[in-house]
């Protein structure tokens, strides 16, 4: 068990397991050196026996140093300001290390006790290069032990203004292990450590320090954190191929370990394993890799055709994300010295891309999956995460995302691409500064002079001195992370995608970023705009929830009861699936349908009104069952999970669909589930709901009646969207159902623009003359300014504006992100991040449909 001081400043490290004996080992792989060292005690109190196996062509000194080696940092590692001084000088009593397998006994050294080797640094030397690796894997040992390692700096977290409340002292820690040094690394042992519930959920626990002049003053206090070791799961099932990567670290005082299972293959041709700089672009076809970057590769290695021949180095010489290069194709090699999960260059929410030999016999990107994290003692279950997210809209627009598991930790943070919207620049900028401060913006955000002042300073709840130590101000990001690119098209978009990973930005707690702003500096821009260049504010992203559960039946009452949820954490993730149902005679396939349920109608489920299977990337329907879901389309789930035949229930979990989304333009939400019998009859179905707590949000629908007699349409369009106790909102489901007036018209006409115009409806809806029709509606809503700066510019706006960049439309214009719609044809679902019926609601505006030969609109209200 680990546990830190809030910040990641301190670790405690306990280890209580009853045996007889202890085994201590250290993996080696750098600078041309790999290889093993193992020590172990046969007996309590014994000498200590090591076992060396390295494959090295040069002969080494080797020495115990008293600090461990942090794996998060990927060079420097081997200096002696880093690795403290020298515990144990072996070269002397056991001679050098060679290319060989040898073994020693010696009484020179413990494994444990005040003096022991445990979690200490093994540094190799040679003429030529030096290595560290850490003594760190704890296998077996008699008694319980803890080892405090310290990196204090003038830094705190605490949750309370002070620290005046901590009257109890629960353990006195100066006079067993002395005190401590601000502004240097320690690593202090206790076996005497007493048991105490650090970490436990009855009480919080927090770490003092005294201030040396005033002994009865606190200087500063932190709050004893669990922090549980690291897993991270790539999870494959595409191109007929199953299995997953899993990567776990115990903390950064151990390496990570690498368990490759790949349970199916349909490919000959399986190429090397890599992990890639940024997750693939979402919602796009499946079975893509698009928008991952080039191979992780911080410390610039050969890669591609000039990198080494795989497994045929030390780790050291390859890049980072090269795993296959570093563990061999067939991952023979189990511990990776340079694969972080924690750090600055943790590989977490990168993608994993497996890749193929192609014709030419080059290989070439091929499957990716997303890391995502999991639970350690428990790997089959994600890790619950915090997401918050910062949208923009003026005058650039983008998102960036964050992730934070819920226990507390590192925060991810993912620029998802930034692009100028207002028309003013087709120009990539570079280096511009970012950083959190206090307020939401106000309404100053799109000022020409004084932008985004209402922001207020940077964020520093522990009034860090930002001229001596900015990077410790939990608002500064520059300092930490670096500066921030802005695209100057849609086309340059993965030019300003990026990823970090940040220890000090808390979405949780007193000290939580969430509902404060996030400011995009410009230190080149308009002197009277001032260096703010943009602010949004900072908001939650709550997981979706999809809900089945009031079946009707097909022309006569069903038995089926019981629910299918479907869950999904942010649109990184996994879709995962739990089906409790009863009462299903006769019913053999259930698949989601494209369109909900209309319940006045007698036989609801059939096709002419909840048409086929849905697929939104017209995959070519797979020849059998249980293919991968790239291989089959998004809505049958018969076909992922097989069929549900001769069973009267169901009770499943654990199902996971890598091509079903919950978030995004290609959502269920708003479709239906249908339960078809074994001849292909549809007995029963149900629409797709939104699940949710009333107590967290509210759904909010708005509706545009097309109904006046003497109108050019009839039917409606139809929008709900979830809004969450924080203002968030989540994407809006836009069901559209419009046909020509007149009981008997069947006419049909296809791909008709459509918009929401700033005014209501007016008095000339309904005039015979195209040209003077719906005049009074106005202009299509634009509350962001999209392309303010340049409005006239219609070739640009059209070039820009999509369903790949729904957030550079206007807010109005739905035609240039959904697509057109049809009049007389099927119904459609739509799911639109851009639409608000929240703040700045569509209320009392008007939305209008339009071709060459009709023009038609109506009101929208709540």
């Amino acid at each position: 068990m680990e546990y830190r001081v809030s910040d990641g400043l301190i670790l405690v490290i306990q280890f209580f397991l009853p045996s007889h004996c202890a085994e201590l080992s250290s993996h080696i792989s750098e600078n041309n050196i790999h290889g093993s060292i193992t020590f172990f005690n046969l007996e309590q109190g014994g000498r200590v026996h090591i076992l060396a196996k390295v494959d090295t062509q040069t002969n080494w000194s080797w020495a115990i140093h008293h600090l461990p080696v942090d794996y998060s940092e990927l060079e420097n590692r081997c200096r002696n300001e880093k690795l403290g001084p020298v515990l144990h000088d072996l070269t002397a009593p056991l001679g050098q290390l060679t290319n060989q397998t040898v073994s020693f006994e010696t009484d020179a050294v413990e494994l444990t006790g005040p003096n022991g080797i445990w979690s200490r640094s093994l540094l190799l030397t040679s003429f030529k290069w030096p290595v560290e690796t850490a003594v760190s894997k704890w296998l077996k040992l008699n008694s319980l032990e803890r080892m405090i390692s310290m990196a204090l700096s003038y830094f705190n977290d605490k949750a309370r203004s002070d620290c005046n409340s901590l009257q109890a002292i629960l353990l006195e820690l100066s006079e067993r292990l002395g005190e401590a040094v601000v502004g240097e690394t320690q690593l202090l042992r206790d076996p005497q450590f007493p048991h105490t519930d650090i970490g436990s959920a009855q009480r919080n626990l927090y770490l003092v320090l005294l201030d040396n002049d005033h002994p009865d003053t606190f200087l500063t206090c932190a709050r004893l954190r669990s922090k549980s070791p690291a897993l991270l799961k790539a999870v494959v099932s595409s191109h007929g191929v199953i299995g997953s990567l899993t990567f776990s670290q115990k903390s950064i005082l151990t390496p990570t370990r690498v368990v490759l299972n790949i349970s199916r293959v349909t490919d000959p041709v399986l190429g090397g394993f890599r992990i890639h700089s940024l997750p693939k672009l979402t919602y796009t076809m499946p079975g893509l890799c698009p928008g991952i970057g080039d191979v992780f590769n911080p410390t610039a290695k050969p890669i591609g055709a000039d990198a080494s021949v795989p497994g045929n180095e030390s780790q050291d010489k390859y890049a980072v994300g090269d795993v296959s290069g570093k563990l061999g194709y067939a991952a023979e090699r189990e511990w990776d010295s340079f694969l972080p999960i924690f750090g600055k260059y943790s590989i977490a929410h990168r993608t994993l891309v497996i890749y193929r030999n192609g014709e030419s016999g080059v290989e070439e990107p091929w499957i990716c999956s997303t890391l995502i994290r999991y639970i350690w003692a428990k790997p089959d279950q994600k890790l619950p995460v915090l997401t918050a997210e910062v949208s923009y809209r003026y005058p650039l627009v983008g998102k960036i995302i964050m992730h934070q598991p819920v226990e507390g930790g590192e925060t991810t943070v993912l620029v998802e691409g930034l692009v100028y919207s207002d028309g003013s620049s087709q120009n990539t900028t570079h280096e511009h500064r970012w950083g959190i401060h206090i307020n939401p913006p106000g309404k100053d955000y799109f000022n020409w002079t004084a932008r985004c002042v209402s922001a207020g300073p940077v964020f520093n709840p522990f009034m860090v001195n930002i001229s001596r130590s900015p990077e410790y101000a939990v608002g500064d990001l520059t300092s930490r992370l670096g500066t921030i690119i802005v695209s100057g098209a849609k086309k340059l978009l993965q030019e300003s995608r990026l990823l970090f990973t940040d220890r000090r930005l808390p979405l949780s707690g007193g000290n939580s970023i969430m509902g404060k702003s996030l400011v995009i500096f410009d230190d080149h821009g308009p002197k009277a705009r001032g260096e703010r260049l943009a602010c949004s504010k900072i908001v939650g992203v709550y997981r979706r929830k999809a809900v089945v559960r009031d079946w009707y039946g097909n022309g006569f009452p069903t038995k089926v009861s019981g629910k299918i949820e479907f869950f999904q954490e942010t649109p990184y993730s996994i879709t995962d699936i739990e089906i409790n149902l009863e009462g299903l005679e006769d019913v053999n396939e259930y698949q989601i349908h494209e369109t909900p349920v209309m319940e006045i109608l007698e036989f609801p489920c059939e096709e002419t009104t909840l048409y086929d299977v849905y697929d939104p990337y017209n995959v070519i329907k797979y020849s059998g069952h249980n293919g991968t879901p790239d291989q089959l389309r998004v809505g049958d789930l018969s076909g992922k999970f097989g069929d549900i035949e001769d069973q009267i229930s169901v009770q499943k979990i654990g199902y996971n669909d890598t091509n079903l989304n919950i978030f995004g333009p290609h959502s269920i939400l708003g479709r239906s589930v249908v339960l078809h019998s074994k001849a292909g009859r549809r007995l029963a179905c149900s629409t797709i709901e939104r699940g949710y707590a009333p107590s967290e949000a509210r759904e909010l629908r708005a509706i545009a009646s097309f109904h006046h007699p003497l109108g050019f349409a009839s039917g409606y369009i139809r929008m709900t969207q979830l809004i969450h106790n924080d203002g968030s909102g989540s994407d809006t489901v836009i069901e559209v159902n419009l046909r020509h007036p007149g009981e008997h018209d069947r006419n049909v006409t296809y791909r008709h623009n459509w918009a929401i115009y700033v005014n209501p409806v007016g008095v000339d809806a309904t005039v015979q003359v195209l040209d003077t029709r719906c005049t009074a509606a106005g202009y299509i809503w634009n509350p962001h300014y999209t392309q303010l700066a340049n409005p006239l510019d219609n070739e640009l706006y059209k070039k820009e504006c999509g369903p790949d960049s729904p957030l550079r439309c206007y807010v109005g214009d739905l035609s240039g992100r959904l697509g057109p719609i049809n009049l007389g044809y099927k119904r459609q679902v739509f799911s639109d991040p851009n639409i608000p019926l929240g703040e700045h609601a569509i209320d009392d505006l008007n939305i209008m449909s339009f071709n060459k030969r009709h023009l038609l609109l109506s009101n929208s209200s709540h």
